[in-house]
């Protein structure tokens, strides 16, 4: 073999090593960057996860916040004393842990500050949310329960109309109560056909209770008559009405405005009404009686609801504004935005 080929076949070999050595740097490389986009991808999965669980719990606690006017008792919390163990506490679903706080600026509108930290898996995130009121009064249902004392049964006919024309937003539904919309739903299928509900028809909503003696305690302050504003003739005049104890009405009565009572409304007559009515006692509708109510039906704890007459409850969101600016009624708490806290 000549000199010039072994010297070409010695040069070769460093040649034939520097490509393994770049072969063997771009692979490790190259598993490096896989590794390193796994790991990534992991953890955005996880974040997600996390984001996703963080968004869940936030609405699940908004959900069991009472309706009301503001956040002042949420903040200061179950003792109602500020800077205690238990301010802003509130109850939250397995994996998150949730408070409420003041939020700044004015406090008009009312508004708080709900922050949420939230675990799914490898990943865990926490947010600030802003909750407020919702803008439309009381609860989109004719008929606000605080218990299931009010399902008894029908032996005459109600009659539940959801939908107002004049109104353009979603019907109400039927029924709204602080337990499972199913057995709101059974009670309505078990009082067919005594209980007709008009189409379109939307579910019952599962809600807090109504606040009614923190209502009846602002339409004291508010200067509220304490009766004669039921008319039998003529247009009946806009009112703010609270009574005393049980409500007999034996002959025809008819009103407009906001009527609490604060007992039994008891009809042997006819009952006429556009509105908002609140009986924290409950309805009594006799035979051959008759209730017609444009609004809203709210009742308190224990209430009877007993219509052996004709009773019917017709959406008018026109009718509740008119309660509304009569007197500031309680209304949902509401998302109203939210930010990444992490």
């Amino acid at each position: 073999m000549s000199r010039p080929e072994r010297s070409r076949r010695g040069s070769a070999l460093p040649a034939a090593l520097a490509i393994v050595v770049v072969a063997a740097i771009a692979s490790a490389t190259l598993a490096t960057l896989a590794r390193t986009e796994i790991l990534l991808a992991r953890n955005r999965a996880a974040a997600a996860a996390a984001l996703a669980a963080a968004d869940g719990c936030a609405a699940a606690v908004v959900s069991e916040i009472p309706a009301g006017w503001g956040f002042d008792a949420l903040v200061l919390g179950p003792d109602g004393v500020a800077g205690t163990a238990d301010d802003g506490g509130r109850p939250a679903p397995a994996g998150c842990a949730a408070t409420v706080r003041a939020a700044p600026g004015p406090v008009d509108p009312a508004r708080a500050v709900l922050r949420v930290d939230a675990a799914a898996g490898e990943g865990r995130r926490t947010i600030d949310a802003v909750v407020g009121r919702a803008p439309q009064a009381g609860v989109p249902a004719l008929l606000w329960l605080t218990d299931t004392a009010a399902l008894a049964d029908v032996h005459g006919s109600l009659t539940l109309a959801g939908m107002d024309a004049a109104w353009l937003t979603a019907p109400f539904a039927s029924l709204a109560a602080p337990f499972d919309p199913a057995a709101l739903d059974g009670w309505l299928a078990g009082q067919a056909p005594s209980v007709v509900v008009s189409p379109p028809a939307r579910a019952p909503l599962r809600v807090s209770e109504p606040p009614l003696a923190e209502l009846a305690a602002r339409a004291r302050a508010a200067g509220a008559a304490p009766g004669g504003t039921l008319v039998a003739t003529g247009a009946p005049p806009l009112a703010l009405t609270l009574t005393a104890g049980d409500l007999h009405v034996t002959s025809l009565g008819r009103g407009r405005g906001l009527l609490f009572v604060d007992g039994l409304l008891d009809i042997t007559g006819t009952f006429e009404f556009s509105g908002l009515v609140v009986a924290s006692g409950g309805i009594r509708v006799a035979s051959a009686a008759r209730l017609d109510v444009a609004g809203e039906v709210w009742l308190g704890s224990g209430a009877t609801f007993a219509i052996d007459g004709e009773a019917r409850v017709a959406a008018d969101g026109a009718a509740l504004e008119v309660a509304d600016r009569l007197l500031p009624l309680p209304r949902r708490a509401v998302l109203t935005s939210m930010r990444d806290a992490s």
